[in-house]
């Protein structure tokens, strides 16, 4: 079946490779006429079977769409899956190479970590030998005192709710360090729930018969890594274990409620700690973790603070061991004898509901990019993004948020004392571009390629102690909150920053081989896309220096709305299917942005042609390739079922229609000859201006 995303995307269209039952003979001279406005570079890519002002999506992606099939099994397949696929070819090949690196080098301790991870019969070898430390202290236990000490030692940095939306720690509880949510100068801690082996506590308490037979499968997988690591009445220690965490997960927080930025506003003091969770010895506690002086702590999920409190006073302590010795298992299954590892991922299948990958390989890498993702990101950006590419790149981002800036100085709806927060905001921007500024320094760290769970363990001391490290100290804006061979990027507000990986910029996204005018259409409409963010109905929400508060006024809110309605009904409008419309009022935040972003990016690139702006012929030549640049950003395609499951749930519109944006950009008429009759055409006062 054909790609959805070939098919109508604008009201009422037919076959966009065939408009209206148009003869073959007049495709021919299209096609001809088409040719006529392209450099060959161009030509030799779009469908020239179709007239731009019918169908732009398939008019610039039609050489892509025509070569390019849906993977099996998959409803959707375009730029960012293309890139992923890419990407995982290039991190395999450094990780490779790294693996001939000179001793001590932060290449070298990387393929170290995976090839240790990969080294099984080394694994097999010591057994259960890693784990037998903590074990043996979990044995000495003699009072609740002991146990609370140990619980503290024990404290994970392995949580950020903030910026990456981790909300759930390994541990008990987990800590964070980073910027606050209400404009603070300095790091704050902030202190999680965890302590669950299934992924949530709906896993625990929801009387979905799904549920309850996962439960009975976990409570079977600890008696069984209870009975491998040698310890007898296994069946019931399991039951004991399940009981305490079913109570743990009774009191935590649901993810909706996890996910809220005002959880950052309970900021108890220790006295806090002592009167709203009392059962444990808070003094204690965080004294062997290594925060005895810190005098507050955000209790991120409240109750789950106090009900991990109130659990370590009432459970036996028997029941508390048995429970630490399983999590002592359980977290570093994977780098344990087979025997343990096969279980781990038999308990994988059952969460998912159908097998697992069960390649060691595999493991090894994703182990690899969580534990040392920033010095796998070090040698991945020293390969395939050269400070020239980030550099040119920074170039965009910059015009572009010049540009953007110049329209919000210019906008006719928001009000004056608001137009100062946002030019503020964007004048303090950090917008990351590639990689971080300044690199992890991991000349400390001891990576041994035939310890696998030491390595695990040293690189948890490490973070740990670099958490702790960063309380009272200034917040660092640049800081990265993501690595740079994700493809993906991350807005973290908290921060006024946006990080963009170096692995999502590639082709189509960012191409060094194409021109300025492709690559402003293309990443430049995107950072414009996500600098409006910053001051838009999401942004209105902080402040330039972070802090949560709205700072949009009822008439600004009044006056954005009555501008993005337009463009509201216009994309309302289209039918993806002759039977689906893509719901305007859901989308509605991120269409603005696509236009937004789009006439920044225009009005960037324009900026840079100098001289040259005068020679009609030169600007038309560029403009086009402005506008395709943009729609082959964004090339995807969609079976039925993924057009009807997209057109459901996503908060963007599909494709083909966020493409159709181009129809209220004045230029993209005179570059591509658009005329009243085309599909796409809008009269001059039709087209809708919001930023």
């Amino acid at each position: 079946m054909r790609g959805a995303t070939r098919e109508g995307g604008m009201p009422n269209v037919g076959d966009p490779r065939n408009p209206q039952g148009t003869p073959m003979f007049m495709n021919t001279l299209l096609a001809v006429w088409a040719a006529a406005l392209l450099t060959p570079a161009m030509a030799s890519g779009v469908d020239a079977t179709v007239k731009p002002g019918d169908d732009f999506f398939a008019y610039a992606n039609g050489e892509w769409l025509a070569a390019t099939a849906i993977p099996v099994g998959r409803q959707r397949w375009g730029a960012r899956n293309e890139i992923d696929a890419i990407t995982r070819q290039q991190v395999s090949k450094v990780l490779e190479d790294a693996a001939t690196a000179p001793k001590g080098t932060t290449a070298r301790k990387v393929s170290d970590f995976r090839a240790a991870y990969l080294n099984e019969a080394a694994i097999e070898a010591k057994g259960i030998t890693p784990v037998k430390p903590l074990l043996a202290r979990i044995d000495r236990l003699r009072d609740k005192a002991a146990l609370t000490r140990l619980l503290g030692s024990m404290l994970l940095a392995d949580v950020d709710p903030l910026n990456a939306g981790t909300y759930d720690s390994s541990h008990l509880l987990g800590l964070s360090v980073t910027e606050g949510n209400n404009g603070e100068t300095t790091n704050v801690a902030f202190l999680l729930q965890g302590g669950l082996g299934l992924p949530d506590r709906e896993n625990y308490v929801s009387a979905d018969p799904k549920m309850q037979a996962l439960r009975v499968q976990y409570q079977e997988y600890i008696a069984r890594l209870m009975a491998l690591a040698g310890f007898d009445r296994s069946a019931q220690r399991a039951q004991a274990v399940m009981e305490l965490e079913t109570a743990i997960a009774q009191s935590h927080a649901t993810p909706e409620i996890s996910g809220n930025d005002r959880n950052a506003d309970n900021l108890w003091t220790r006295t806090d700690f002592a009167n709203k969770a009392p059962g444990i010895d808070w003094t204690a506690f965080f004294a062997a973790a290594g925060l005895g002086k810190q005098k507050t702590i955000v209790a991120w999920q409240p109750g789950a603070v106090t009900g991990a409190a109130a659990l370590v006073a009432s459970r036996p302590l028997e029941a508390w061991q048995d429970y630490l010795r399983f999590h002592a298992l359980h977290r570093n299954a994977d780098v344990l004898p087979r025997a343990f590892a096969e279980q781990a991922l038999l308990l994988k299948d059952n969460i998912a509901g159908s097998p697992q990958p069960r390649d060691r390989a595999a493991r090894a890498l994703d182990a690899t990019q969580r534990a040392m993702s920033e010095g796998l990101g070090r040698i991945y950006s020293e390969r395939y993004f050269p400070p020239a590419y980030k550099a040119r790149v920074r170039g965009i981002v910059d015009n572009v948020v010049a540009a953007f800036s110049k329209r919000v100085e210019a906008v006719a709806w928001m009000t004056p004392e608001s137009k100062q927060v946002a030019l503020a905001k964007l004048k303090t921007l950090y917008f990351g571009v590639g990689y971080p500024e300044n690199w992890q320094d991991y000349s400390s760290l001891n990576v041994d390629p035939t310890d696998a769970a030491g390595n695990v363990r040293r690189i948890e001391v490490r973070n740990y102690r670099q958490a702790v490290a960063r309380l009272g100290q200034p917040v660092d804006r640049t800081q990265w909150s993501i690595a740079p061979q994700t493809v993906g990027a991350i807005l973290v507000f908290q921060q006024n920053a946006y990080n963009f990986p170096a692995a999502l910029l590639q082709a189509p996204k960012f191409d060094a081989n194409a021109s300025d005018a492709m690559n402003y259409g293309a990443i430049g409409a995107i950072v414009g896309h996500e600098v409006s963010h910053m001051v838009d109905t999401l942004g209105a929400e902080y402040e330039a220096d972070g802090r949560n508060r709205r700072w949009w006024t009822a008439a600004d809110q009044a006056g954005y709305d009555a501008a993005a309605s337009s463009l509201m009904k216009q994309v309302a409008a289209y039918r993806p299917l002759p039977d689906a419309v893509i719901d305007g009022k859901r989308t509605s935040t991120e269409n603005v942005a696509d236009l937004g972003g789009l006439a920044a990016a225009f009005d960037a690139y324009r900026s840079t042609l100098g001289g040259k702006a005068a020679d009609k012929e030169y600007v038309k030549a560029q403009d086009r390739e402005f506008f395709i640049g943009f729609a082959r950003s964004w090339r995807a395609k969609m079976t039925e079922a993924g057009l009807r499951a997209y057109l459901a749930g996503d908060g963007h519109a599909p494709e083909t229609q966020r493409i159709a944006t181009v129809r209220n950009i004045d230029a993209w008429y005179e570059a591509f000859d658009v005329q009243p009759g085309d599909r796409l055409y809008l009269p001059p006062a039709e087209r809708v201006r919001i930023w």
